[in-house]
């Protein structure tokens, strides 16, 4: 039981890690990014697109939920 609890305790240190977080937060634009392709006219228009997507939801995550929790353990 104890292998157990360290193993998961190892999974959620990788689930709430900020490196983590990016990169999920990078797939989730990128997908999208390609679900509006169809109605994004041009690539260029894709990328910034993808990229003020990206820009958004990091700082939405940095400022309201990274922000919070570091208020909450202090």
């Amino acid at each position: 039981m104890e292998h157990i609890q360290e193993e998961l305790n190892t999974v959620m240190e990788v689930m709430v890690s900020d490196v983590f977080i990016y990169l999920d937060l990078f797939v989730f634009s990128f997908i999208f990014t390609m679900l509006l392709s169809s109605v994004l006219q041009s690539l260029a228009l894709s990328i910034l697109f993808f990229f003020g997507c990206y820009s958004l939801f990091s700082c939405v995550y940095f400022f309201v939920f990274n922000r919070k929790v570091k208020k909450i353990k202090l």
